[in-house]
């Protein structure tokens, strides 16, 4: 119980951090470069933007910002629960306070620099809060819903989606902007991918004179199945068991430190694995 206390103090955690770098991505290098971000905060920006070019009052950022999430969040929260829910909405609240507070704040004339940093900070927001075991709202969690469904990572999914957005952006308040803001979704798209390791395997070929405790961890510990096989050693002509496993990447450190830890003289080969097919246990959505 005091495990899963500090763990959610953690996500908590981080949840608050992430709020506050992408409110501050908003009031500096979203704002000053002109970018339409990704999402349903791009789409809370594109229609003040669009209220202010046409002198029609809209509702703030941060109202739209959240009467958009309510339809997602109810679709996510029947789907992976209410803990992910929590931490998810826990992101899109602060930020839309965040950004109600914090300054505006100009960093850099350079368009490109905004599009390609803005994209980073996004990207690092997103990420700590998938670190954190929720998500940045709107598309996000459509695209986390989708994941689930289909066991895939939908974020180039969520790109394209983005494009509509830019196109029409760059239609109502010219096209440099909106190339820089392809730029910024795309820097941002990579950094969640490089980050997001949900979908992510890796094969474990072992070979091991502790062949009984190592199958035993890794079935009790990771919840994966081993299969066994019969070899010999080159060099010693002895009889030899090699174990083959596939496990999440999020969990191939720790896996590897509880083999070494059954025997240490283990052999270990790491690969990556392009796509698993059939009963493999995934890492829970909270």
């Amino acid at each position: 119980m005091k495990n899963n206390k500090f763990i959610l103090i953690k996500d908590i955690i981080l949840t608050v951090l992430a709020a506050f770098i992408m409110a501050f991505n908003l009031n500096s290098f979203v704002h000053d470069g002109n970018i339409t971000p990704c999402g349903f905060s791009g789409l809370a920006v594109l229609i003040t933007r669009i209220g202010t070019k046409f002198n029609f009052k809209t509702p703030s950022y941060s109202i739209l910002y959240l009467l958009f999430n309510l339809p997602a969040t109810i679709l996510v929260v029947k789907t992976v629960g209410k803990r992910f829910t929590f931490i998810s909405l826990i992101d899109v609240v602060l930020t839309s306070v965040f950004v109600k507070i914090l300054p505006n704040i100009k960093i850099t004339d350079d368009l490109l620099l905004a599009a390609v940093f803005g994209g980073i900070l996004n990207g690092v927001s997103n990420s700590l809060v998938l670190i954190g075991e929720g998500c940045g709202g709107g598309l996000d969690f459509i695209s986390i819903y989708a994941a689930k469904k289909f066991k895939k990572s939908f974020w180039n999914e969520v790109m394209f989606l983005n494009a509509l957005m830019i196109c029409i952006a760059g239609v109502l308040f010219g096209w440099e902007s909106a190339l820089y803001s392809i730029i910024f979704q795309f820097v941002n798209t990579q950094v969640l991918n490089y980050t997001d390791n949900r979908f992510k395997r890796t094969c474990l070929v072992i070979i091991t004179q502790k062949t009984n405790e190592v199958c035993q961890a890794i079935y009790k510990d990771f919840h994966h199945t081993v299969t066994i096989m019969d070899g010999i050693g080159g060099f010693t002509q002895e009889p030899r068991k090699v174990l083959y496993t596939v496990c999440g990447q999020y969990e191939t450190n720790n896996l590897i430190e509880k083999i070494l830890s059954l025997d240490p003289k283990a052999f270990i080969n790491i690969t990556h694995s392009q796509r698993v097919i059939g009963n493999f246990h995934e890492k829970p959505f909270y």
